[in-house]
């Protein structure tokens, strides 16, 4: 079975894509930079939130959504046992307890 890496709508803006990154690379502003300042404004928009907070990475998306939650110090999370193991890792940065 043939599987697409891309679908043809995004490989046809594939060099835009890769020129705003250069950019962005060339600038030395791509943490907290005006681009993912704009990101997070319109995503936030799109969604219909009044919020949007761009992460790096996965495990600190999930740190958030748990305090967000209220989660913290003392609390139990379950988490999957067949998972990559940065789901149990952000639960525990918080302090919580992953079981």
């Amino acid at each position: 079975m043939r599987v697409p890496l891309f679908a043809t709508s995004l490989a046809e803006h594939m060099p835009r894509i890769a020129e705003r990154l250069a950019d962005v690379a060339a600038s030395g502003r791509y943490i907290l930079g005006p681009e993912v300042e704009a990101f997070e404004e319109e995503f936030a928009t799109y969604l219909g939130a009044r919020h949007c907070v761009g992460v790096g990475n996965g495990t600190d998306a999930l740190s958030i959504a748990l305090r967000a939650l209220g989660v913290g110090p003392g609390d139990e999370v379950v988490v999957p046992s067949f998972t990559f193991y940065a789901t149990a890792e952000a639960v525990a940065t918080i302090g919580a307890r992953p079981v």
